[in-house]
């Protein structure tokens, strides 16, 4: 089969909405690599300053520029795979690169290469193999989006009707879409990707916005270091989501989705590709997907690599094939968002939620969760620990239960320190603060927050202060530098923690205080806010470790 041409990629794409991305990857694909001439086709086709397109190109992680580049492995040098010795496979492999992590902290060590994702922790045993399935939750704990996913065969349409698949959504078409509206609300489901705002009254604004078409994102950009689960969820339950989002679309009076998936997930790709062309042979996505002249189109954009893009505004930016900036709020997405126009953006496991309440009831889905917490929440639990994985808990679930009775504690009977909360934009829980229970308001008290649900442990063995440094590294490398606060305040916080700044402690102290409250105050999105949480955490738990690194 010969290579399209030039002529023929346009064609594919041309009168197609925001066609920059899915153009950059079939020309990336084509070639191994983006060529001068191939941006400069790219920029002529599409009208876009040649500078402008050099600047976004190179702003993504994985658009190589080197001819064969995207053939070139990849290694993980993130925290976790840090620590299983990351820096040794990078030098065993011919022209390896290193590259952040790529949500595979639960089967370490992740190699992307071309279309290929290997694991393993030295060159003569890395192989691809599919991603772990979640543990059984201990004494029956009832589930809710992981209820049926170690079903065989969930992952196909036959497979996922058999167990359940597509009732809710045949249940919210009999109804009004304001009834739907109402039984989101009074599941409290809220945003499982960090934000936690309440579904129902997001969706609510979106069909209550004027200006159509209307659309349904679905953030499956999962970057934070430590998070994996929407992985999990996407290739074992791809119609889950789907599912999801029709509904979603039919509540809010949207005509189009798009699945916005991280780079650094090609076999997630494949499994979603299949089953959207499943769900369009069936009727449930199409020109009558609600109806007669109610349409719902839904298809796959490929991101590029680059952590930023986890924040809503940044991806419809990325979305659109502009430079990915944060959006200045307001106004919201739910009003002016992909294209200008309303737009629900949700997270994977917020969309895989839906379809099991409509079909059990809101009642089912808040009693769920213990006390006055409505729901389950996945965590990402890696590192050292017993049994790392995907565990789907009951929001209020306390956390030592979840890292004891659930995941068998610290791998090798080993005391756990600390943990990350929200992957690494939480900071680091330790001492006391461990036997917080799993629910935004109680860490929030402890001055972190639960946020995408990736919790990393470490055991004593860890050196505290380079886990900091490793994670203030990562945030600034991964700042877009729209805001000074935050592409400077990054890079200072990580010189202090590398042995840079001020020799007598308590200055040094008052000045990554400063830092950090600068950059809180002043960061235009959620990055350099929450990169000061590794910083004033590490000087609340770990003061020894400070004074040591300070004395040099």
């Amino acid at each position: 089969m010969t290579n399209p041409t030039d002529s023929e990629l346009f064609e594919t794409w041309r009168g197609r909405s925001a066609p920059l991305l899915p153009l950059l990857h079939a020309f990336h694909e084509r070639d191994g690599y983006l060529s001068e001439a191939a941006l400069r086709a790219v920029a002529a086709e599409l009208r876009i300053p040649i500078a402008d397109l050099f600047g976004t190109v190179t702003f993504y992680h994985h658009f190589s520029r080197e001819r064969d580049g995207r053939a070139r492995p990849r290694v993980c040098v993130g925290p976790i795979c840090a620590g299983r010795g990351a820096t040794v496979l990078l030098a065993e492999l011919e022209g390896a690169e290193a590259m952040p992590c790529p949500g595979r902290c639960d089967d370490p060590i992740p190699v992307l290469q071309g279309d290929r994702v290997l694991c393993g922790t030295s060159a003569g045993e890395l192989e691809e193999r599919p991603s772990p399935l979640p543990p059984v939750p201990p004494d029956g704990t009832e589930e809710c989006v992981f209820a049926h996913i170690r079903t065989p065969e969930r992952a196909s349409i036959a497979g996922y009707g058999a167990s359940g698949g597509y009732r809710g959504l045949a249940a919210a078409r009999e109804d009004r879409p304001e009834a739907v509206l109402d039984r989101i609300d009074a599941s409290g489901l809220a945003g499982r990707g960090g934000a936690g705002f309440p579904t129902g009254r997001k969706w609510r604004a979106v069909a209550e916005a004027s200006g159509d078409p209307k659309s349904i994102v679905c953030n499956a950009d999962e970057g934070e270091p430590g998070c994996f689960k929407d992985r999990a969820l996407m290739d074992y339950d791809p119609h889950a989501i789907i599912e999801g989002m029709l509904i979603a679309g039919y509540a809010t009076g949207a005509a189009r989705g798009f699945i916005y998936l991280r780079y650094e997930y090609p076999e997630t790709l494949r499994i979603l590709e299949s089953a959207l062309d499943e769900a369009r042979d069936a009727g449930w996505i199409g020109p009558e997907a609600f109806g007669p002249d109610r349409p719902f189109e839904l298809e796959v954009r490929r991101g590029a690599g680059a952590y930023i893009c986890g924040e809503e505004t940044s991806l419809l930016n990325s979305l659109e094939g502009k430079h990915p900036f944060p959006r200045n709020r307001p106004p919201f997405p739910v009003t002016h968002g992909y294209e200008d126009l309303p737009t629900a953006v949700n997270n994977v496991e917020t969309l895989a939620s839906v379809p099991p309440i409509l079909v059990n009831g809101a009642d089912w889905y808040r009693d769920l969760g213990m006390g006055e917490h409505a729901g389950t929440k996945v965590i990402s639990l890696s590192g050292d620990i017993a049994r790392p994985g995907n565990y789907e808990v009951p929001m209020g679930l306390p956390l030592r239960a979840l890292l004891d009775d659930w995941a068998g504690g610290g791998a090798g009977g080993r005391e756990i320190q600390a943990v990350t909360m929200a992957g690494l934009s939480g900071g680091f829980l330790a001492g006391d603060d461990l036997d917080v229970t799993l629910d935004e308001p109680t860490i929030r008290s402890k001055g972190s927050f639960l946020g995408a649900g990736g919790i990393m442990a470490f055991d004593a063995s860890r050196d505290m202060v380079d886990v900091a440094r490793a994670a203030m590294e990562f945030f600034a490398e991964e700042s877009c530098g729209k805001c000074f606060p935050c592409r400077i305040g990054t890079q200072r916080l990580t010189e202090r923690l590398d042995g840079g700044g001020p020799a007598e402690l308590r200055e040094w102290i008052d000045e990554v205080n400063d830092l950090g409250r600068t950059m809180k105050e002043t960061s235009a999105c959620g990055l350099g806010q929450a990169a000061p949480l590794i910083t004033e955490s590490l000087l609340r738990y770990f003061p020894d470790a400070v004074t040591r690194h300070v004395a040099g």
